[in-house]
Order: structure tokens, then sequence, then C-alpha cells
């Protein structure tokens, strides 16, 4: 077989179809998904090679995408976040709030809590606010206060930002105006071309960081007008609840509290693998991709069956 590397498949000869996490001079760290465990196994070299092949293997791109194990002290092994979801549960936990996935009257339902609809009521007032390339031409032509107005007197736009930008609203996020128009000239500059390349990202990213606003909110302004823009290209990063789903689901963003290009293509390949395995569920774009990772940044780790068997049938305690 090949010479052993960190990242690549390989095939057990009875724990089935691993992925190698971590190398060290008389062990190789195998995570096995067949084994229902968050551990990577440790196995001992060079007894193990004559375990292991890396013939006829099929690409997996749920497996080759796990990325976030780190080092358990205690054990000794690699290791999952602790809360660590399947994909499969994953989908439980969606499907325990929208029984018919993505297509669930419910999901698609209006109301302050119902994020899908949230998220499409502001990406049409978006759409209506800067139509027929209109944010373009304001942007060319340094009209940096109408941008903001539009933006401002959106309540689809106002009601999904103003909780990210916590104290301050749109018009004092873009009070200077250098900063405002560096922003918004990269923004409708990446919005102009059909598939954005890493300079304009850059550009964005570097303006949204100029912006006064907390890391958290520059991240949410560099991603979500874009997603807002067109939902089938672009993605969002929220730095607490897209980093938490994502480490629950086995990836690691590279996550840095400043925007940036690296993050953003670890985020960007993970959520259009995810938008594929969603698909059978009726997930159409980021946006659907954005609440199903919200659910699962919010979801609790399921109980083993036997646990909740057991806790199922458990006889109450008396209370005096």
């Amino acid at each position: 077989m090949a010479d052993l590397k960190e990242g690549m498949l390989v095939q057990h000869a009875s724990l089935g179809v691993g992925k190698v996490v971590a190398l060290e001079p008389n062990a190789v760290h195998v995570f096995f998904p067949d084994s229902e465990k968050r551990f990577a196994a440790k196995l001992r070299l060079p007894a193990a090679r004559a375990l292991l092949s890396t013939d006829g293997l099929e690409r997996n791109s749920w497996l080759e995408g796990l990325s976030s194990f780190a080092l358990d002290a205690q054990s000794g092994r690699y290791a999952l976040a602790a809360n660590f979801l399947t994909h499969e549960e994953a989908v439980a936990e969606f499907q325990a709030l929208y029984p018919q996935g993505f297509a669930d009257p419910a999901y698609a339902a209006s109301g302050k809590r119902e994020r899908a609809a949230r998220w499409r009521a502001a990406s049409a007032a978006w759409k209506e606010a800067f139509a027929s390339g209109e944010g373009a031409r304001l942007a060319d032509e340094g009209e940096v206060g109408e941008l903001v107005k539009r933006i401002a007197r959106s309540a689809p736009l106002s009601a999904l930002f103003d909780p990210v930008l916590e104290e301050d609203g749109i018009a004092e996020v873009f009070e200077d105006e250098a900063s405002a128009r560096s922003f918004f000239d990269a923004l409708f500059s990446l919005l102009s071309v059909p598939v954005p390349a890493r300079a304009r990202f850059d550009k964005l990213f570097a303006a949204a960081a100029g912006l006064a606003v907390a890391p958290a909110s520059s991240w949410a302004l560099a991603t979500a007008f874009p997603l807002l823009a067109d939902p089938s290209r672009h993605v969002v990063l929220w730095p607490k609840s897209t980093r938490a789903a994502a480490e629950r689901l086995g990836c690691d963003l590279r996550y840095d509290a400043a925007p940036n290009w690296a993050t953003y293509t670890s985020l960007r390949a993970f959520a259009t693998q995810l938008r594929e395995r969603l698909a059978p569920l009726g997930a159409q774009d980021f946006v659907d991709v954005e609440v199903f990772l919200n659910v699962v940044a919010a979801a609790r780790r399921p109980q083993p069956a036997a646990a909740a068997a057991d806790s199922a049938t458990a006889r109450p305690r008396r209370t005096r």
C-alpha cells in the first residue's frame, strides 16, 4: 500500500473504511465512522500496516471532510467534539422541528422565530432595493448615504441585522463615509461577476474589517449581504452558530476572528457538500443550509438508544 499520510482514506481488514487523522512514529490514528464513536482508533505500527489497504477505495466526501479532530489528553486519542453529531443525527434533529424537511409548512411560515422566512424576506427586500444594477451605480457614484438609507429603511433587512449589530444600527456602522465607501465598492464589485475570484473577496474582507464594528459583526456584514443578493452562490458565517454547528458535524473551519479567505473557503466547501446531502429533504440554496446549521448548533446531544430506553422505563423518584 501507499505510505500512510494524514487525511488519506484506508480500508481496515475488520473495521471498515476510515480516515487517517494523525501519525506518530509508532502508531497511526484512524477514524472509523462505522464504530459510532467520536474517537479515532490508535493502531500500533508496524503491525497495523498489514491490516490497512488503500486499493480500490471510492471517494467519501463526508469522511474526507471531517477535520475537527483534537488530541484528548486523558485518553491519548484523537476525537471529534464531545457533542459531535453524525449527519443522520443532525437530520433527525432538524426533522423533529420540520418533519417534512424543507418542504414543511412550518419551515416557510412567517413569524419572528421562523428563520427561513426572515432570510427570504430580507433577500427579496435587498433585490428590490438594488434592482437593475442600482447598488453598483450608487456605489460608483459614491452615494453612500443613499445606499445606507435603502438598507436602514427596509424592515426585513433591519430585522436581520439588528441582533447582529447589537447596540449599533446600520446607520452607525456606516457613519464613516470613507470606510463605508470602501465596503460598498468592494461588495458590489464582488456581486457584479458570476464567479468572484479570491481578490474580490479579500478586498471585501479587508473593507469589512475596517468598519467600526466587533469582529463578529465584520463577518456578518462581509458574508450576509452577498447571501441576500444571491442565496444560490454565497454562504454566510455567524461566528457563534456557524462555528458551533460545523464543529459538531466534524468540520474545522480554520476560524479567525477577522474575515479571511481561508476560513471562508473552508465554510463554502463544507456548505456546498452539506447542501448536496440535504437535497433529498428539499434543500435548494445556502439559506436552507444556514437554517439547518442554526438548528444543529442548538441541538442537544442525542442519548444512546440503551440510555434512552433506561430513562424511559426508570421509575420516577419520590419527592418529599
